[in-house]
């Protein structure tokens, strides 16, 4: 009986040796693999044998990069390790030819079955829950940020780190919206917005509409562009990023009031996942993160444009003598000029307008399409209308090749960049009484925007103000 026992003894110890080092195996191909994704994720192409820094490509300095065709070049071998760009261009690869996906996304602290849910919102919120039977709804709460881009960003460690090291909720929802049209697609809209329209008449949802609104535009040449480039109805009923005009402020003191001349709407946005303006978004906000914030442990290589990556030195501030550019950003420091430089509407505007060139700089077959500037009528009063920047806009395109501010000033009906529809103000701003939007009941107004953000008073209170 001793025997026989020591016997089964013994095979139970056989057995958990056995498996104690298949366990410890799988570990170690674990750790190896992670360890080769880690090289993968971190290789800049330029840094020296053995560096392990992190590559975060600058996105103002891409003269010699097609951004539209992008994509991740082979060879390297194994050890081969991937930058930012190509980390995000791999996992979310962009289909133009799939269409904008029937999603709409949400975000706020809590969802509306909590008893501390804004009641206006509720009602803002079943409006585009129940918006149409074919379309599919998330709201994501505040805490189900990290856990879902965790599941989604895995494949892109850094974007993941640099969302936590966000100081500011508003920080993390502008950023958040981004993530998540580039991974899956669709529509996001703030809070304190609620359609208008039928998603049927939305041009992005109804070719033959956008057909109509885009009817008699000619295709208007620049500097690359084939000789009479005429583009296919396919691709003109094709958008893969919807945006709307924010401001329009035709006034001399409009710097005192808001961060760009034209100034491209983000509390609505509209995409197909993996477009690529959102990439280089996504890039730059990863980038400006890890250089700006206290806190931040991870090192950049890439030091010949490491402005690029400061917010400190946005816009403005940029030649703010008295600022503290070295200062690093905190909870208790981030200001309004802060928000709009780094992930609100001032870098949204920027990275848009630097895609736009870049396309035009690399590709001859850019479809530019824009009724706004059609025939003067006689006695017509061109002051309030594109038409006056008529020869501004065709001498900016034909010799230098870039899609000025005022391309896009005054537009009453859409206008096509590429596979970039720009909607009106009237689009996602009715019944503002200024700069030229017009009311709710417009055949242009599909969301109506109630301007209830809670950041600006935190906003000012840490710039002093």
């Amino acid at each position: 009986m001793l025997r026989a026992g020591s016997a089964v003894l013994m095979s139970k110890r056989g057995k958990i040796g056995v498996l104690s080092v298949i366990l410890v195996f799988v570990v170690y191909r674990f750790h190896a693999a992670n360890k080769s994704l880690t090289r993968q994720f971190q290789w800049d192409g330029n840094s020296a044998a053995g560096d392990s820094g992190v590559l975060l490509p600058t996105t103002s300095h891409v003269q010699d990069l097609n951004l539209r065709t992008f994509s991740v070049q082979n060879g390297g071998g194994e050890d081969r390790m991937y930058s930012v760009r190509e980390q995000l261009a791999l996992t979310f690869p962009y289909n133009a030819q799939a269409p904008i996906p029937k999603h709409v996304w949400q975000t706020w602290k809590e969802g509306p079955d909590s008893a501390t849910f804004p009641g206006n919102f509720r009602l803002y919120q079943s409006d585009w829950a129940n918006w149409d039977k074919n379309v599919q709804y998330s709201l994501i709460k505040d805490d189900q940020m990290v856990p879902f881009l965790e599941e989604v960003y895995g494949g892109v460690p850094l974007v993941v780190e640099a969302f936590k090291l966000l100081p500011t909720i508003i920080l993390r929802a502008d950023f958040f919206r981004y993530l998540v049209l580039y991974a899956r697609g669709g529509i996001y809209s703030d809070m304190d917005t609620f359609p208008l329209k039928d998603m049927a008449e939305w041009p992005s949802y109804n070719e033959g509409k956008l057909q109509t609104m885009l009817e008699g535009a000619q295709p208007l040449n620049y500097k690359a562009s084939k000789p009479a480039h005429e583009p296919s109805i396919a691709r003109i009923n094709d958008a893969g990023l919807v945006i709307g005009i924010e401001a329009d402020p035709d006034r001399p003191d409009w710097k005192d009031w808001f961060a760009r001349r034209i100034q491209f709407c983000q509390w609505t946005i509209q995409s197909k996942p993996g477009h690529p303006v959102l990439r280089e978004l996504i890039l730059n906000i990863t980038a400006t993160t890890l250089q700006s914030v206290d806190g931040s442990f991870t090192s950049i290589t890439d030091k010949s444009h490491a402005e690029d990556y400061n917010v400190n030195y946005r816009h403005k501030r940029l030649f703010d003598t008295k600022y503290d550019h070295h200062k690093l950003k905190n909870k208790q420091n981030v200001d309004g000029s802060d928000i709009m430089n780094w992930t609100g509407p001032g870098i949204f505007s920027d990275i848009i307008f630097n895609y736009m060139d870049n396309l035009l700089h690399h590709n001859d077959d850019v479809i530019l399409l824009n009724n706004n500037l059609g025939h003067i009528e006689k006695n017509e009063d061109i002051t309030k209308s594109t038409k006056q920047f008529y020869k501004t806009i065709t001498e900016s395109l034909q010799s230098a090749n870039n899609v000025p501010w005022e391309f896009f000033s005054l537009i009453t009906s859409p206008v096509l960049v590429d596979d970039i529809l720009v909607l009106p103000i009237t689009a996602f701003s009715p019944g503002v009484d200024t700069m030229e939007a017009k009311t709710e009941t417009d055949e242009m107004a599909f969301v109506k925007h109630m301007f209830e953000g809670s950041w600006k008073a935190t906003a000012d209170q840490n710039a002093g103000h």
